[in-house]
């Protein structure tokens, strides 16, 4: 834009110029000058600061007049009305495909819209339409065979892996399993130990009746031998 007023600014120049040239021609006072001395002569009025000035003023009302016109109802239906045209055509949707495709441009497009893609995410993840509809997706059947195929790949498993070890390798992690270690150990003992003392309980009462039915035949011999010292 600044080029084009600039470009004005010389035309006028000039013009004002030669009408001056011619004049002074009528006058008989000096010659008509040379295309040099023209070309000079504008060059030195640009230098101005005059001119620049000018030349500021031009553009910046030129500009703001614009941006008056672009933030209007009518600007902005005119924009809206062009991105649609654009988005919609047919050669553009081909024209997107094989941009997407080259590597560079997808991964800074993907990296500019990452931030509004987890906005709108996390919103929708809210919603109880969007929740149901991706419920349904995941019971597809299809879906379904799509996550057993990719689970029985190499690639997954050397990913489920290095997850597994990096998991291992954490400090949390391990004092997590050492307490469930622990706590499985303990439930199993206790069992173990009610049933031997409940064995050994089992024991002693049995040793003890074993002991008074030796004593009541030792009784009982006893009142034997007294009989035959009576008789005699």
């Amino acid at each position: 834009m600044r080029i084009v007023y600039v470009t004005k600014f010389i035309l006028v120049c000039t013009l004002t110029l030669m009408l001056a040239a011619c004049g002074s021609d009528q006058s008989g006072q000096s010659a008509q000058p040379d295309y040099k001395e023209m070309k000079t002569m504008v060059i030195d009025i640009l230098k101005t600061d005059e001119a620049q000035k000018a030349i500021e003023q031009s553009s910046g009302s030129s500009g703001s007049s614009q941006m008056q016109m672009l933030s209007s109802p009518t600007g902005k239906e005119q924009i809206r009305s062009a991105v649609k045209d654009t988005l919609t055509s047919p050669d553009y949707s081909k024209e997107m495909q094989k941009i997407m495709t080259d590597p560079k441009f997808a991964g800074e497009f993907a990296t500019a819209i990452n931030k509004d893609n987890k906005k709108i995410h996390k919103e929708l993840i809210k919603d109880p339409t969007y929740q149901a509809s991706v419920a349904d997706i995941l019971k597809s059947p299809d879906v379904q065979k799509s996550y057993l195929d990719l689970t029985k790949t190499p690639e997954f498993r050397k990913q489920i892996m290095a997850v597994v070890k990096e998991s291992m390798s954490s400090p949390l992690f391990k004092m997590q399993v050492m307490e469930l270690l622990t706590k499985v150990v303990q439930e199993e003992l206790q069992p173990k130990e009610s049933g031997q003392k409940g064995g050994k309980q089992g024991q002693s009462s049995g040793g003890g009746g074993g002991g008074s039915s030796g004593g009541g035949e030792g009784g009982g011999g006893g009142g034997g031998s007294s009989g035959g010292s009576s008789g005699s």
